[in-house]
């Protein structure tokens, strides 16, 4: 039996998976602050430094390409647990080792992230599992927000840990220990599964469907802004930690991390995108999105401190407005196979993140912020013109892409 919102299971699942949420998001962002520092610490350019952030996001991408389906044969609840525990014992291998060298930091983070893709992997498909229609709405609405809360708290424990605990490797262990905790909060929290008759583990079946959905331009379209605008936005939080940690700004991380308060103003354009869409149509809000991140980037151009602010501000509104409406899209215009089809879409998501800082490093590394806003502009207006060019078709209103358990909006 499946509970419904009144019921007081329901919000025992909700904060349990929502707790999951938080977990992995404080250990997936906590670096992004701290990029400066490892750059000072061992000598290494922005590009190697951001590699910390980009092995955890390309682990991610391929923890989703297997977890997902491995989920069938035994179990969300499974795959969710084991995901809250094995992060943040990464997290604290990682700050407790004296002196770890680099590589080692990133090895660790690599397989960090491949267990960071269990719960964004299972949770929604777990949620669906354990409540009524009305229910999931309500819980998914809760989830998303934690996400988003999330990854704003890893950031803000990263680089205020940082600062009053004296050291990078310290706030690994402050996040360890939070992550840790809140993981045997969820154990308990956490309801078992109905038993089921155990589904075969189809990895091959899924990747017939991958094939299959990259055919299709209407979905290619679609992931392409997903991963693009997403590898462009994220990866300008982490070259602006740079900008900001030179003169003439001169932050400490912990102010500079207070620049990813600005994810709040796209947490309201991701819970209203539905919305709009239904007035004015997915495709609209998606090139709208993709063009308020352009304008967002020029804006950053001015320099004094309180315009990069607003800029980031801005560029957050585009891009979760953006995201929303395309991850809905790939729910609609799949014409089989639509868990595979999303999950596509998340891959494609954190495959851009990892990739991002890679081919924007050269534009920073010859003309500084000036060379990312080129870069950025450039490849917002090229997958701008492949949404207008390709994406054709209906939208799907919020509710029902929130009664359809393979949904991704995060």
């Amino acid at each position: 039996m499946k509970y419904s919102q009144n019921s007081k299971d329901f919000w025992r699942v909700t904060a349990a998976v929502s707790a999951a949420s938080l977990v992995t998001f404080f250990n997936l962002y906590l670096v992004q602050p701290l990029l400066p520092i490892f750059a000072r610490d061992y000598q290494i350019s922005p590009l190697t430094a951001n590699s910390v952030l980009s092995a955890a996001m390309l682990g991610m991408a391929l923890g989703l390409l297997l977890l997902a389906s491995l989920s069938d044969a035994i179990g969300r609840r499974k795959i969710l647990l084991s995901s809250i525990i094995l992060v943040p014992c990464i997290s604290l291998l990682i700050g407790l080792v004296p002196a770890p060298s680099f590589h080692y930091i990133v090895v660790l983070r690599f397989f960090q992230g491949l267990f960071l893709a269990g719960v964004p992997a299972v949770a929604i498909a777990y949620l669906a599992e354990q409540l009524d229609a009305n229910a999931l709405i309500k819980s998914v609405g809760i989830f998303i927000a934690a996400n988003s809360l999330g990854g704003i708290g890893g950031r803000l424990l990263g680089g205020w840990g940082a600062e009053l605990l004296g050291s990078w490797s310290m706030a690994f262990v402050l996040v360890a220990l939070l992550s840790l905790s809140m993981g045997i909060v969820v154990c308990f929290l956490l309801p078992m599964e109905a038993p089921t008759a155990a589904s075969p583990w189809r990895l091959r079946q899924s990747l017939v469907n991958y094939k299959q959905h990259l055919g299709n331009s209407q979905l290619v379209a679609a992931y392409l802004v997903g991963g693009v605008g997403f590898g462009v936005f994220i990866n300008q939080f982490s070259y602006l930690t740079f900008i900001l940690a030179d003169a003439p700004y001169s932050l400490p991380s912990s102010l500079s991390s207070l620049l990813f308060l600005s994810y709040l103003g796209g947490t309201f354009t991701a819970s209203s995108a539905g919305r709009i869409a239904d007035k004015i149509g997915g495709k609209r809000c998606i090139m709208a999105g993709l063009s308020l991140m352009a304008l967002a980037s020029l804006l950053s151009l001015f320099g004094q401190l309180w315009l990069l602010l607003l800029a980031m501000v801005v560029s957050s509104m585009g891009f979760f407005f953006c995201h929303a409406q395309a991850s809905a899209w790939v729910n609609q215009h799949a014409t089989q196979a639509k868990a595979s089809a999303s999950a596509l879409y998340t891959i494609s998501y954190y495959l851009g993140a990892a990739c991002g800082g890679v081919l924007l490093q050269p534009f920073f590394s010859v003309w500084g912020w000036s060379g990312i806003v080129f870069a950025s502009v450039s490849a917002l207006t090229g997958v701008l013109w492949v949404a207008g060019r390709f994406l054709k078709g209906g939208e799907l209103s919020a509710q029902q892409l929130l009664l359809d358990p393979s949904g991704t909006r995060r």
